[in-house]
């Protein structure tokens, strides 16, 4: 099925490729009878009949072994093969649709479809260490924005998988707190409240944090957030950096001129340097740390996540060695290191 309308599909088959064609119903015959006359001498048709076509030197057809087939069954298929998605397409969730990501027969317009798949490569990252978050618990939103991906997150934990996940967003903006929260009671999302305050200065929390997230957090905003995080116990950790600015005015290395010279190669030499270093300095705190790639709401190229699961591994004292080397080698004074080493 395209968006033309019922086609069937021809799929030829060559030593090191598969050509497809679609054709009309109209001309499914013309084109058969064309490949026969000039490529094969037998069809064999597997529908509501099964049957072969012959085709002789002189090009006339005859039809044998007509039969019923018991085992057909009519169906038809998308072009695209539908994929297995956590919320899936075609089934109504109340909040997609009042979000305007779906209509009321679940089905999510042409220009929708993009952030829908987002919505589902974020919930399929969760899923992998959902089991690592206890019912009860709570989970920290740090910078959370105007981001659908909270409210995705509420609906995978307490509503698919029923934990009675509390789930707190903050972030600086008091407009965006206010529609945030506005949007949690539209759709009935009671364990989901929003508050404005600084990630650097939240302090008092409870001992039920299991997991905190940052999606774009700007600039130290990450360091800050992890540093929490570490501190709270949290068993996940899911940070999406941005804006890595404060290693770009430090970085100093004479062996690296090449590197450091051009200021987009240095800003982005800087920003992957940050991110090495989070990610060494949160293993260095007993974590199991993955760095993979997340699409993210916006399409900004900065698609890095650092995704973090605590462990009782010790610290590995010849890898805080080399990390300090290489801080010490390029000038560095990262705010994650000075939070959890030097203010103790």
């Amino acid at each position: 099925m395209l968006k033309d309308g019922l086609c069937y599909q021809f799929s030829e088959y060559t030593k090191d490729k598969v050509l497809h064609e679609n054709i009309s119903p109209d001309d499914v015959f013309a084109v058969v009878l064309d490949k026969m006359q000039f490529n094969f001498k037998q069809c064999d048709i597997k529908a509501d009949k099964l049957c072969t076509v012959l085709m002789n030197k002189k090009r006339q057809f005859t039809l044998t072994g007509v039969k019923d087939n018991i085992n057909f069954s009519h169906s038809v298929r998308k072009h695209n093969k539908q994929k297995n998605y956590i919320i899936p397409e075609g089934e109504y969730t109340d909040w997609l649709y009042k979000l305007g990501l779906m209509d009321k027969r679940g089905i999510v317009p042409a220009h929708r479809q993009k952030k829908f798949r987002q919505i589902n490569k974020f919930l399929e990252m969760l899923k992998d260490v959902e089991k690592h978050i206890p019912e009860n618990s709570v989970i920290i939103d740090m910078g959370c924005g105007k981001s659908y991906l909270t409210f995705a997150m509420y609906h995978y934990f307490n509503i698919i998988n029923d934990k009675n996940i509390e789930i707190r967003g903050y972030d600086l903006k008091k407009d965006v707190v206010e529609y945030c929260n506005s949007l949690a009671d539209k759709f009935g999302f009671k364990s989901l409240k929003f508050y404005c305050e600084d990630i650097a200065d939240i302090e008092n929390m409870d001992d039920k944090i299991s997991m905190i997230i940052t999606l774009h957090a700007c600039d130290t905003a990450t360091d800050y957030a992890i540093y929490h995080g570490i501190r709270w116990g949290c068993k996940v950790m899911m940070n999406v950096p941005c804006c890595q600015h404060e290693l770009f005015s430090q970085i100093k290395n004479d062996k690296m001129d090449i590197m450091l010279e051009h200021g987009i190669i240095k800003e982005r030499f800087s920003a992957l340097m940050t991110d090495a270093i989070r990610a060494r300095l949160i293993e260095l705190m007993g974590y199991d740390v993955q760095v993979m790639e997340f699409i993210d709401m916006e399409h900004t190229p900065k698609n890095i996540m650092i995704r973090s699961v605590k462990t009782d591994k010790k610290p590995d004292g010849h890898k805080k060695a080399e990390l300090e080397a290489l801080i010490e080698e390029y000038n560095l004074k990262p705010t994650l290191y000075r939070l959890l080493y030097e203010n103790k």
